[in-house]
């Protein structure tokens, strides 16, 4: 008989690689400066959206918004309040040491749609890595 108590050993790079992947992907297919985004997929057609951009459009906003409350519902309001707050630490370090400055619009998108991502991909594996460390069988809070 299968024991209940016992949490099978879970891969945390790949595990943390595959979410924060697939955070970044949907992150930057949405928007990013480069121009190659859904953005400017329907921002630059000139007869308006077609069935298909609205379609994918439908699916990218219902990938976002399950990954965002994922990552809500795992790391709660501390853990959002925590992450944006490292991210607009790591973001004034980042351009009073020098690496960018924030006249450089296309890097510092960059920095924030990375970061937002980094926190969707931490937030939808927080939830493994607390069941791992504390044996709980659920640890997902319930929604406000």
């Amino acid at each position: 008989m299968a024991r209940l108590d016992i949490n099978p050993p879970i891969d945390f790079f790949r595990l943390f690689a595959r979410r924060g992947l697939t955070a970044t992907t949907l992150v930057f297919a949405t928007y990013n400066p480069s121009g190659y985004s859904y953005y400017h997929w329907v921002t630059q057609q000139v007869g308006g959206p077609t069935t298909f951009q609205f379609f994918v459009g439908v699916g990218l906003f219902t990938c976002l918004v399950a990954f965002g409350r994922m990552a809500f519902l795992s790391i709660g309001y501390f853990g959002v309040t925590a992450l944006s707050l490292l991210v607009i630490m790591s973001l004034i370090a980042g351009v009073g040491l020098g690496f960018f400055a924030f006249d450089d619009v296309h890097i510092t998108t960059y920095f924030v749609l990375f970061w937002i991502s980094m926190v969707i991909g931490v937030g939808t594996s927080w939830s493994f890595v607390q069941k791992r460390i504390s044996g709980e069988r659920d640890v997902l809070r319930t929604p406000p």
